[in-house]
């Protein structure tokens, strides 16, 4: 079945029930959007060494992030149960839903025994994990049940892009925690040594975090058929989350802000490229170009990874800076060629998605 447009014998309980779906699957992106900012601050109170407890700052805003994703999910399943002609086009969505948000509810008590028992866990802890995982698949469920909405009703909503915005930031950000628990040395503690081999490490970030930030741009510019600005707020709005929690707690990277900002520029330059045509050429240019600053966009912390296999050292919270720019040009050799080929392929993977999204 394709979504092309609403049917017209739509009575006004399926027409409601509709909208009780999508402001659930709204409250869902919303709340893991805000599990995912409060899990990238919890990333980098491990990394400045800070005390943390169950109950920290960074936690709280996780867990009641869960909740409201939770409240989501009950009225997505309260709009479901009412509908009478779409059931088969939102059925995936909440089956997503339940699943994401049973694995969060389960990190919980999970996180807290933990902590319990071991004190400071690691980025790559079981906890950690079954968090992320759950954040990602709450994500996408949330991102289903949005786009899957507006592409119904697209014509009469007219925050529709903003929504679209709203449904595919949570997929990136919960995407990029989980290439970030497998490329970064993170997870060391006294109890356990579940840091990933350098070299594979290499590997996740060089092929991932550029596929990534091209898919989930890209398959924000299909599904919004091209809309031009989408891209742009899409990864500015990226860039200020991940600017204000793993860049603005670590004083000595302040000075980097401007720089960081800069980041902004490919995305514009993308987005334009994008309106200029639906041809796969544009949107090929365009992905190539989003593939390749990925480590400009995941500064400071990406460096991590290359320094564990291009010099091998330890770096302190004050010499991140200093470090990152020591090997700037070796990752850029080494990575540019790769990185604009998988966010080729992020493209490819974008159109697919798209149309699995779509139904089409």
């Amino acid at each position: 079945m394709e979504i092309k447009q609403k049917n017209q014998s739509e009575n006004p309980i399926e027409n409601y029930s509709q909208k009780i779906f999508l402001l659930g699957s709204v409250l869902v992106s919303f709340g893991i959007l805000q599990v995912t900012v409060g899990g990238s601050w919890d990333i980098t109170n491990h990394l400045l060494n800070k005390p943390e407890t169950f109950f920290s700052t960074p936690h709280a805003v996780m867990y009641s992030g869960v909740a409201i994703s939770l409240i989501g999910v009950a009225i997505s399943f309260f709009g479901y149960r009412n509908l009478q002609n779409f059931k088969n086009i939102f059925s995936l969505p909440l089956r997503i839903k339940f699943l994401g948000i049973t694995l969060l509810i389960g990190a919980g008590p999970f996180d807290f025994i933990w902590h319990l028992n071991f004190g400071l866990d690691g980025l790559l802890s079981p906890p950690h994990l079954t968090l992320i995982t759950g954040m990602l698949f709450c994500s996408m469920g949330g991102m289903f049940g949005i786009s899957r909405f507006l592409k119904l009703k697209s014509s009469n909503i007219a925050l529709s892009p903003y929504l679209l915005i709203l449904g595919i930031l949570p997929v990136w950000l919960a995407g990029s925690g989980i290439i970030s628990s497998l490329s970064l040395p993170f997870s060391n503690t006294d109890y356990f040594q579940l840091n990933p081999d350098p070299l594979m490490a290499f590997i996740v970030a060089t092929t991932l975090y550029p596929f990534l930030i091209s898919f989930c741009s890209l398959t924000a510019s299909r599904i919004s058929n091209f809309k031009p600005g989408i891209v742009t707020i899409l990864g500015g709005l990226f860039l200020l989350i991940y600017g204000l929690t793993a860049i603005s707690p670590n004083f000595s990277l302040l000075e980097a802000a401007l720089f960081y900002s800069l980041n902004l520029i490919p995305f514009v330059i993308s987005d334009l490229i994008l309106s200029f045509g639906k041809s796969k050429r544009f949107s090929l240019c365009a992905g190539g170009i989003l593939g390749s600053v990925f480590y400009m966009v995941y500064f400071p912390y990406v460096m991590y990874t290359y320094n564990e296999v291009l010099l091998g050292k330890l770096v302190s919270p004050s010499m991140i800076l200093h470090t990152y720019f020591e090997i700037l040009p070796q990752v850029l050799q080494l990575t540019i060629i790769p990185a604009i080929i998988m966010g080729i392929v992020g493209v490819f993977a974008a159109n697919k998605f798209s149309s699995k999204i779509l139904m089409k």
